[in-house]
């Protein structure tokens, strides 16, 4: 029997998730559409455990792909989504078609396999508009309103597809009977493996490059930066305590954009001209969660933002 699916394994957080599950003595069958690659990281892991790890390539828009998973397991762990601002501005239908088809499909798939425990990854993309609007206090915790200022950005389309992955979850639970449904609302969840198409490894790949003068955008904005390994451990936390409704993963240190650079340009010895440019549209000025609820339960940060990017940049030079 499986103990746990996990969705988008060869991504950034469902990787590391399945890796420290398996290494926990936990059965886990990960599912990836493998359009960003990661091949290579599931083999290792398939020949790592080969009696503990099992995983398909297939895309849950697909509706036949879920009825590939095997039937005899406990719990999902719904990681599986579009992600990264350049690619959702690019492609906002793509985005919410995506995002919504695969969550419904596989949560009608749990509905008919009594699935009783499901974990979905959120965002922190869904405060966005209310703190930008002054409504939601800084630190911000999890009950407060959700909103989306303006439906015609194309860059709302991921927010509103992880809202209505959060209700379609919740509802799933009230009509069917799931004992247990967690949502996590990420924090720029960072780590080695995540590509340049956000803030720390694009800073990391501009240092590669030599890149001088350096643009920053929205230089004074503020954000929350927790690595990968400590988001892991920190899902795993919630899902073994069966903690369910909606929790904030992230740091509750508050690091202005400015202050992240620096950390970059001393990691990486770089010290390039700075050139400063205006935010993008949508961009929230500051992003912090409130971890009140996190911490209750035991759960610790243990790697700092620098030794974070220090990893990342050890990594990236050895890729």
């Amino acid at each position: 029997m499986t103990d746990v699916i996990v969705t988008g394994a060869a991504g950034l957080i469902g990787y590391e998730i399945a890796s420290q599950l398996l290494e926990k003595g936990y059965k886990v069958f990960g599912v990836d559409s493998l359009i960003k690659g990661g091949e290579e990281d599931l083999d290792f892991l398939a020949n790592r455990y080969p009696d503990k790890f099992r995983w398909l390539k297939g895309d849950l828009v697909d509706p036949t792909t879920v009825e590939l998973l095997p039937r005899e397991v406990s719990s999902v762990v719904h990681m599986a989504a579009i992600v990264g601002v350049a690619y959702v501005n690019e492609h906002p239908y793509t985005t919410i078609r995506t995002n919504l088809l695969s969550t419904l499909n596989l949560f009608d798939w749990c509905k008919g396999n009594n699935i009783k425990s499901i974990v979905f990854a959120s965002s922190s993309e869904n405060y966005a508009s209310t703190v930008t609007a002054g409504i939601a206090p800084l630190p911000t915790p999890e009950n407060v309103l959700l909103s989306i200022d303006d439906i015609t950005l194309p860059r709302w389309s991921y927010a509103a597809s992880k809202i209505g992955g959060e209700s379609a979850l919740f509802s799933l639970s009230c009509e069917c009977g799931i004992d247990v449904p967690l949502v996590i609302r990420f924090h720029n969840v960072y780590g080695e493996r995540m590509p340049p198409t956000h803030v720390i490894p694009e800073f990391l790949d501009r240092c590669r490059q030599k890149m001088d003068p350096f643009p920053i955008y929205g230089i004074d904005a503020t954000r929350s930066f927790l690595h990968v390994t400590d988001a892991a451990r920190a899902v795993i936390k919630l899902w073994e305590g069966s903690e369910s409704g909606v929790v904030n993963v992230g740091s509750g240190t508050e690091v202005k954009v400015r202050e992240l650079a620096e950390t970059v340009f001393d990691v990486t010895g770089f010290h390039p001209k700075v050139e400063e440019h205006s935010a993008p549209p949508g961009s929230v000025k500051r992003r912090v969660p409130d971890i009140s609820r996190l911490q209750s339960i035991g759960f610790e940060e243990s790697i700092s933002l620098r030794e974070g990017i220090k990893r990342c940049w050890d990594y990236l030079l050895s890729s």
